[in-house]
């Protein structure tokens, strides 16, 4: 299918509509006090994917991209789960994920609306959301994503904040045994160490290695994986937030064997959507 191109899935994409992306571009970059590659709109991104990105004598292209945007305030959760739905319906290149707010008190009548929409997955960002991942009043909220067989895709780690520290999603996975939990930024940004000790490995619980790759060195990925096995870790490049192919060129300077590298930037992410499907 992709001849002598090496596929790659990313599964770690923010996306905003064009009226709004350079806005969204300034107040992202103004939270984390980090340049931005560039806006987040749709065409920029499926841009990423018309490229081939030759690294080290091979040809990759991007295939698949997770996209989701978070709800900040409860009256955007309905209008961003339409955009993505309608992104995800009008090209099959992008997987979606939707969102939710704490205070959406009709969280059942969202969450069950996402498998209509296309929406195979839940994604919160607490620090932006500002609520604590394991607060009692999102219980309820993930009991209904797992009876309803929906991942949830947690932002995890902030040097400022402590909504999404990794203590309160072991503590949120010991009391939910059969949640399906994605921590992105490999379980911590700026926490990974903590992340490490304290997050214990599970069948249910993955890690995206988005807006890592610039912070960390071979050797540290490479004990997390060892950790917690191989098929748990997926590339991601948190776009528009950094270049997903230099994010891909430095994971592939970590040279790591062949078969670990494809695991890592296509095959463990396409296993992951098979299993994410609706029966």
């Amino acid at each position: 299918m992709y001849d002598d191109i090496i596929p790659v899935t990313d599964a770690h994409c923010h996306v905003f509509p064009d009226k709004i992306a350079e806005k969204s571009k300034e107040s992202v970059k103004d939270f984390y006090e980090l340049p931005m590659y560039t806006s987040g709109t749709v065409s920029h991104l499926q841009a990423e994917r018309s490229r081939i990105m030759e690294i080290h004598h091979q040809k990759y292209q991007i295939v698949r991209q997770l996209i989701c945007s978070p709800a900040v305030v409860p009256k955007q959760t309905e209008s961003i789960n339409h955009f993505i739905s309608e992104t995800v319906n009008a090209d099959t290149g992008f997987v979606g994920f939707g969102t939710i707010h704490p205070e959406n008190e009709n969280f059942q009548e969202i969450l069950a609306e996402f498998r209509k929409k296309n929406l195979i997955g839940l994604k919160v960002h607490s620090d932006f959301q500002q609520f604590n991942i394991d607060e009692p009043r999102m219980y309820p909220v993930y009991h209904e994503t797992v009876r309803l067989h929906l991942p949830v895709l947690f932002h995890m780690g902030d040097k400022k904040l402590d909504y999404s520290h990794p203590r309160r999603l072991q503590r949120l996975l010991d009391d939910m045994p059969r949640l399906t939990a994605v921590a992105a930024h490999m379980g911590g940004y700026s926490h990974w160490q903590e992340a490490y000790e304290i997050l214990e490995p599970s069948e249910r619980l993955y890690f995206d290695i988005s807006s890592t790759l610039q912070f960390i060195d071979a050797d540290l990925l490479l004990k997390f994986i060892r950790k917690f096995g191989e098929t748990q870790f997926f590339f991601g490049s948190d776009f528009p937030m950094w270049s997903p192919e230099k994010e891909l060129r430095t994971l592939i300077d970590f040279n790591y064997p062949e078969k670990l590298l494809h695991k890592l930037i296509f095959q463990n992410y396409t296993d992951f959507l098979e299993h994410c499907s609706p029966a």
